[in-house]
């Protein structure tokens, strides 16, 4: 008689019938879901169009993406991995396969998640959580999804207009003299002169954005500055964390340079916690923030 348990990874009944059997009552997956389930979904139902095709529920979306960033995954690809791979995703999903289109799709409804983002806090605050005898206020640069060098300058655009003349000038000699086809060299000056007719309107654009530089592929998005004396193009994301580590305020800025943040992430906090801030500690605030 062997002493080994029979090893079978082929077998149909693999996992058991309920993944609370699997994961436990404590787990991470279940405590999101039950936060979901007591929010109120109109406000996202209200953002889609009822014209298409059935769409995912907003509570799926909602329960896999919270997770995802409590694990430290942002990428839109590898929650749509996970969701096959993992069983704590499969739950959040109900079982569907989430394709990586659909999941960056849900991030875009800003008004809907800023909505649910309260009723969590509010949610909490009726918990007896939240406490704002201290909130910590911190920023971070993030990275935008634009090329470094697709960027715009002053400097570079009159160069590289000077460049594409002197090449339309060459290829139009070499035409001349018969070096080329002519269909194929009329094909290349044709992209080269409609590359001179769009400077203009880049250099147009660089001098109303008030910008030395400005990227191409994502106009919003600024050089700023980061630790080790180094810049990355992207944001600045600002949250305010209370003392029992809930995120109670955030946002999104341009700005390359934190000075003036402190004040404004104050007033959303109370905005968002009902709480008002005393005038001994708001002059305590400013009088850190300076120094």
């Amino acid at each position: 008689m062997s002493r080994f348990k029979v090893y079978s990874p082929d077998q149909a009944y693999l996992l058991p019938p309920s993944v609370r059997d699997e994961l436990g009552e404590k787990h991470l997956c279940f405590f999101v879901r039950g936060v979901i389930e007591r929010l109120d979904m109109s406000v996202f139902e209200s953002s889609y169009s009822p014209e298409g095709r059935e769409l995912y529920a907003p509570q799926l979306m909602l329960g896999v993406w919270p997770y995802a960033y409590a694990l430290g995954i942002t990428s839109a690809r590898q929650v749509e991995r996970r969701v096959v791979e993992d069983l704590a995703f499969r739950y959040l999903a109900a079982g569907e396969r989430l394709d990586n289109w659909a999941l960056s799709a849900s991030r875009r409804h800003g008004r809907a998640l800023n909505d649910a983002f309260t009723q969590v806090l509010e949610w909490a605050q009726r918990q007896g959580m939240v406490e704002l005898g201290r909130v910590a206020i911190d920023s971070t640069r993030i990275a935008a999804n634009a090329s470094k060098d697709r960027v715009d300058s002053e400097h570079a655009l009159r160069d590289m207009r000077a460049q594409l003349r002197r090449q339309v000038r060459a290829w139009q000699k070499a035409a001349d003299r018969d070096d080329v086809e002519p269909g194929g060299l009329e094909v290349a000056i044709g992209e080269l002169n409609k590359s001179l007719a769009e400077m203009p309107r880049r250099l147009e654009r660089l001098k109303k954005s008030v910008l030395k530089k400005l990227s191409r592929t994502d106009e919003d998005a600024r050089f700023l500055r980061q630790r080790g004396d180094t810049f990355v193009l992207g944001y600045s994301a600002e949250i305010a964390v209370s003392d029992d580590h809930f995120i109670v305020a955030q946002r999104v800025r341009q700005n390359a340079a934190d000075k003036g943040s402190l004040e404004p992430m104050i007033d959303r906090t109370e905005q968002r916690c009902g709480a008002k801030r005393s005038s001994n500690r708001s002059s305590e605030f400013s009088h850190n923030n300076e120094e």
